[in-house]
């Protein structure tokens, strides 16, 4: 196993920029106020704490440990009077993964004093005990000597009874010895070694947190076992491997002593840096962290353990225990040493509902959480405004100096909107519930800067509010004074899908609730009632989701359609001259079933996928696509316009990815919610589920959707005038396009 720094370079450059670890973060200058170095401490410590919990490959299966630990540790992190106390906090909080090789440790380890190692001669004999001081390669004639070491092995190992190869490091370089231990061992084996590798932890997207089902997954992943091929001849009974703390270890010494065919003679400590992969966090004030990435499979135990030698130009007493274990090894007790480390499961994440007001370090805690998740898994780290990176210190900072729960919830409702996406929100808190309430049965829209009423899903809770009325006040309250309430805490991918969710929380109260409006109507100024009844417990619609109208032009509310009622609305429209769809609203699951009856465009895909990556090693994005099957139904030919707006989002928006690549169809209407990619979520402390997009969707052909929308090739706005005349003046005009259109082909006639 490579343990060079030339590994750790490599695969700290194929992490990319998505998993950043503070390198851009500039050390604090040694004059800078306590204040700032607590803050700059403090940011260190999350950043930390995050890289731990979603690429060392044991945190995943103790989430509530690691969360006590990031508790635990951050007082003295804070209060440290110099950089030393620091360091030793922070060491404390690693200490709770119980993994040596993931530490705190000098940038700049000190240079060892005293003399450097005695060293034997490269090839010595103690009777039929082959001795390799391996540490005689080092340097620019190493690769030379190897190789005249190479050519006499065969015939060394034929007269060996035990080799033991001393590989201790401690004094010379560390890590120095990676390489020569692959390139000898197949001289002192017979047949086949399998060596299994590394596994690591990978997440493909952020599995939901509370255990729901999602696409997402988290898993242990193992590669295929390696396998060295020895050299034909008689080969050694036995090898003894002599090694330190400096030491690199490669997984076929592991695989050997698993087979009973290896012994390992340890002088110091002994843990997982000597065969994983580490990275490099800085830690700052002269400090970095070392975060293990990946684990062996097979255990890593000296058979002797001895301590670190005072001088190393002394008696050498890990030789002497090495040369005694290859004359007179022990018995191997049957099974143990080829047991492999058990495989640890996923655990969901403690939501810790009784901290509903938490307590300073559990506000912490929830912005370390929330600003990691979307470090980690936010589909569109590219397109938000500032960079997530710089948002840390501000998030730590509001939940810092929330005193009571609703600061603490809003601090967090906040953070949420800096993703601009119209998918993240918090929920679950009470205070979240008494901030914004229920909202009423409508649906309002800004058009020349008013708040116009465009639908009303329940006229018995909203008994004289109709369509075109204007809202002026709330509960005497100018609404725009509402509005700016309510804006700081509202999220949206476009400023005309986020303005229009916040006309409509300000509408929003305890369920049941009545609220008083001042309207302007066609009559002028009037006072409505509106009573706050949730959507899910309206009656179903007894409206028609789909029909023929004047000129033979077929209408499908997809608001409306159920996906079984799929084949008879086309055997009902396949004469019609052409239809409209109308997605402004959330359809039904649809989308599949309606596909297979288009064919305008082949099957090309009609959306891509880029699902993030996270883990040890291997980070990323996870490709994919969809594209309509083939079906043996009828194919409508007839031509459709879609209607559009910004109550079009998310899965509304994929139906109309489909539309445009499956039927060629024309969008009419406005910009849509620019929100796309299956949601996420994270659980916060305070029984907070924090929401967001964890997948990519653009277009068949690429083009970007999030934070631009299905883009209307014919615009058009409802006005006032129109609404309040009853009209809907998006279908009209969509009708009026169909009938100018040439008439299709029938898809009766097709197949």
């Amino acid at each position: 196993m490579m343990k060079s720094s030339w590994l750790r370079w490599v695969s700290w450059l194929s992490l990319g920029a998505l998993f950043l670890t503070g390198n851009a973060l500039a050390q604090v200058p040694a004059t800078a106020s306590p204040e700032a170095l607590r803050a700059e401490r403090r940011v260190r410590l999350v950043k930390l704490w995050g890289d731990v919990r979603f690429r060392h490959p044991r945190a995943f299966s103790m989430p509530a440990e690691w969360d006590a630990a990031f508790l635990s540790a951050l007082p003295g992190v804070e209060a440290a009077r110099d950089a030393e106390a620091y360091a030793a906090a922070v060491q404390g909080m690693l200490a709770a993964l119980g993994d040596p090789a993931t530490l705190v440790e000098r940038e700049k380890p000190p240079a060892s004093s005293g003399p450097a190692p005695t060293l034997r001669a490269l090839k010595s004999w103690e009777k039929d005990v082959l001795v390799l001081d391996l540490r005689n390669l080092l340097g620019p004639q190493g690769d030379a000597s190897m190789q005249e070491l190479q050519a006499t092995l065969d015939a060394d190992a034929a007269k060996a009874r035990a080799v033991v190869l001393d590989l201790r490091m401690r004094g010379l370089r560390r890590y120095g010895l990676s390489w020569m231990v692959p390139r000898l061992l197949p001289h002192f084996i017979d047949g086949e070694l399998s060596v299994p590798g590394l596994r690591e932890v990978q997440h493909m997207g952020l599995r939901p947190q509370d255990g729901a089902q999602s696409p997402y997954r988290t898993e242990l992943i193992l590669p295929s076992d390696e396998v060295v091929t020895g050299t034909p001849g008689k080969k050694p009974a036995l090898l003894v491997f002599l090694v330190d703390e400096d030491s690199a270890i490669d997984l076929s010494v592991l695989a050997l002593r698993a087979r009973g065919k290896a012994l390992l003679v340890a002088e110091g400590s002994l843990n997982e840096g000597a065969t994983n992969t580490q990275d490099s966090v800085p830690l700052g004030e002269g400090y970095r962290a070392l975060v293990s990435l990946n684990e062996t499979v097979l255990p890593l135990e000296a058979d002797v353990k001895r301590p670190a030698r005072d001088r190393l130009d002394g008696p050498d007493e890990g030789m002497r225990q090495a040369l005694l274990l290859a004359a007179r090894p022990p018995k191997q007790k049957a099974g143990v040493a080829a047991a492999l480390r058990p495989t640890v499961a996923w655990r969901p994440e403690p939501s810790y509902q009784d901290a509903l007001l938490p307590s300073r370090e559990m506000r912490l805690l929830a912005g370390a959480k929330l600003w990691t998740v979307v470090r980690f898994f936010f589909a569109y780290p590219d397109l938000m405004d500032r960079p997530w990176e710089a948002r840390l210190p501000e998030l730590l900072e509001k939940l810092d100096a929330a005193k009571d729960a609703t600061a603490y919830v809003l601090a967090l409702a906040e953070a949420a909107t800096w993703l601009q996406d119209g998918h993240a929100s918090v929920r679950g808190h009470p205070e979240l519930l008494r901030f914004f309430g229920v909202a009423p049965p409508v649906w309002v829209t800004d058009i020349g800067g008013k708040a116009v009423v465009v639908e009303v899903l329940d006229s018995q809770s909203a008994p004289g509010l109709v369509p075109g009325d204007v809202i002026e006040k709330i509960d005497g309250e100018p609404i725009e004074a509402r509005v700016r309430r309510f804006a700081p805490y509202v999220s949206g991918s476009l400023p005309g899908h986020r303005r229009d969710v916040t006309l409509l929380r300000t509408l929003g109260g305890e369920e049941g609730s009545t609220v008083v409006l001042g309207v302007r109507g066609a009559r002028g100024p009037k006072e409505v009632k509106l009573t706050r009844t949730p959507r899910w417990k309206l009656p179903p619609s007894k409206a028609e989701s789909y029909r023929v109208l004047e000129g033979n032009i077929g209408f499908v509310d997809l608001g409306k359609l159920e996906a079984w009622q799929v084949p008879a609305m086309f055997e009902k429209l396949k004469d019609t001259r052409g239809i409209v769809f109308d997605l402004r609203a959330y359809p039904r699951g649809t989308m599949w079933a309606l596909g297979p009856y288009f064919d305008v465009k082949g099957s090309r895909p009609y959306a891509w996928y880029e699902r993030p990556l996270a883990g040890g090693l291997h980070a990323g994005w996870l490709k994919l696509s969809d594209s309509l099957p083939e079906v043996d139904v009828p194919k409508y030919r007839g031509r459709t316009v879609t209607l559009i707006d910004s109550r079009t989002i998310s899965q509304a928006e994929h139906t109309g990815l489909m539309l445009e690549a499956a039927a060629d169809t024309v969008f009419l209407g406005s910009a849509t919610a620019g929100t796309n990619g299956d949601v996420t979520q994270a659980v916060l402390p305070g029984g907070i589920t924090f929401y967001f997009t964890g997948q990519q969707v653009r277009h068949g052909d690429g083009r970007q959707l999030q934070r631009k929308g299905l883009e209307p090739h014919v615009k058009l706005r409802p006005t006032v005038a129109g609404l309040q005349a009853g009209r809907d003046e998006l279908l009209e005009r969509a009708v009026q396009l169909l009938r100018e259109a040439p008439a299709n082909e029938a898809a009766s006639s097709s197949r």
